[in-house]
């Protein structure tokens, strides 16, 4: 799809061809590269492969929220850009120490708490935890859980694991450190 993507030649900003597209046509080669970014970017995480294209090799601006465009759809954007710096710095098949290893790892992490942050407070109940809510507030959270929430918190979540895969199945980062991990916003 990538390669498609490149063919047609969206990987290039259309704003800047000149008068060559309208701004509809804009914005559709906009969302059409980010729909192949985050099936690339999706793909590589949930099958350990290198992306197929790196983050210096495109200049198409993120989408933007529009009557066409979902928040989850400019939200998936940022969770690409983790999924890339995952697969690039913490699978990469070069050998790297454990303290450039846990950088990388923190730098991660930290940039994932970042997004998890800086989403609109809808998703707060779902990244803060709801440990102290009664059983019907829980019930109602669950009940009013809109799909694009849910996609969200689905693809962080898979992000999430396959850090802390890198991690546990990394000999050398000793067992307390691991278990820090869990935590979110340790290591």
């Amino acid at each position: 799809m990538v390669r498609l993507g490149v063919e047609l030649g969206l990987h290039h900003d259309p704003r800047r061809q000149g008068s060559v597209f309208s701004s509809e046509e804009c914005e559709l080669r906009i969302n059409l590269w980010w729909i192949v970014m985050i099936h690339d970017r999706g793909t590589s995480v949930l099958l350990g492969r290198p992306l197929a294209i790196a983050q210096e090799d495109f200049d198409t601006p993120p989408p933007t929220v529009s009557a066409t465009v979902s928040d989850h759809f400019v939200d998936s954007k940022a969770l690409t850009d983790v999924q890339a710096d995952i697969i690039n710095s913490l699978y990469r098949p070069a050998p790297q120490s454990t303290d450039e290893f846990m950088h990388h790892a923190r730098r991660i992490l930290l940039s994932m708490t970042t997004f998890a942050k800086g989403l609109p407070p809808g998703y707060a109940p779902y990244f803060d935890g709801t440990q102290e809510w009664s059983e019907e507030a829980k019930a109602r959270l669950s009940g009013e859980l809109r799909m694009e929430f849910g996609l969200t918190y689905l693809k962080y979540g898979i992000a999430r694991l396959l850090l802390l895969r890198a991690m546990f199945t990394n000999k050398d980062i000793v067992d307390w450190v691991k278990f820090k991990a869990l935590d979110d916003g340790e290591c």
